[in-house]
């Protein structure tokens, strides 16, 4: 039976920290853009913060609509589900998540908790961290119960042969746009080339640089100066609400102070 949890709690910490692999959930707001499921591996790449904040460590892939969706509207989903021995158990974290770039916004403290094979890989793109608002559990009655062998190690293979160079032009090629064109990690990550442009090939659509003068889309670089901006005021909602009101009295105080002194004059 299915249980809503008041925190993350031990149990939970350990649940997670022993999984093999776990699937993260997002989508974008338009209804006729495709829902996104992505698995994750290892399951210790999933670190607990504190009982209502867990983040990920991120390595380079093929795709980068997770990215995209959590830059449009930051929802996500997090499952992690027992596929060996023990209990049948189902644990999803969901909430607002955001895309932290290692070499910007991430703390020494906060990468030290992530397993250094991933950290130390030239594929290492980002940290994705989730405040969670709801913490639910469910049954695993039909699951499979399946031995692990062991992770592959073709990613990490050929991330070591292209090198950071080779992984930082792949990540322009591969993750810069959603398949409907959404901005995602290749364009907005800090050390991204200024003048990426969309490219759709074969039902992808593909980051290419431009050369010489050529001028850049405006909506590429909107989109980059945008994040940016974002990146850097990193206002939460209460202090973005406290901000307007202050605003708006502010302004009130100030057309009552000029009536007065208007219809004083007048006087």
């Amino acid at each position: 039976m299915g249980k809503i949890l008041n925190e993350i709690g031990p149990k939970e910490v350990e649940f997670i920290s022993s999984q093999k692999v776990f699937f993260v959930g997002t989508a974008p707001l338009a209804s006729e853009h495709y829902v996104s499921v992505s698995p994750k591996a290892p399951g210790n790449a999933c670190v607990v913060i504190d009982p209502h904040t867990v983040a990920y460590a991120d390595l380079t892939g093929s795709g980068a609509e997770t990215a995209a969706h959590v830059l449009q509207n930051g929802r996500m989903t997090l499952m992690f589900c027992n596929l060996e021995d023990g209990p049948p158990k189902i644990l999803r974290l969901s909430g607002h998540a955001q895309v932290l770039f290692p070499e910007k916004n991430v703390s020494h403290s906060m990468l030290s908790k992530f397993p250094k094979e991933i950290t130390s890989s030239p594929g290492f793109r980002a940290v994705y961290k989730l405040d969670v608002t709801r913490i639910s559990t469910s049954c695993g009655f039909s699951l499979p119960i399946m031995d692990f062998k062991k992770f592959r190690s073709t990613l990490k293979e050929i991330t070591e042969k292209d090198g950071k160079k080779g992984i930082s032009d792949y990540i322009t090629l591969k993750n810069s746009f959603s398949i409907h064109g959404l901005p995602s990690i290749g364009l907005v990550r800090p050390d991204a080339p200024q003048n990426i442009v969309p490219v759709e090939e074969e039902g992808f659509i593909f980051g290419k640089v431009l050369e010489g003068d050529k001028t850049l889309s405006i909506s590429t670089s909107k989109a980059q100066l945008l994040y940016r901006k974002k990146q850097k005021i990193n206002l939460r909602p209460f202090e973005i609400i406290v901000g307007a009101l202050t605003i708006f009295v502010a302004g009130i105080v100030t057309g009552l102070y000029c009536a007065n002194i208007f219809v004083y004059d007048l006087q």
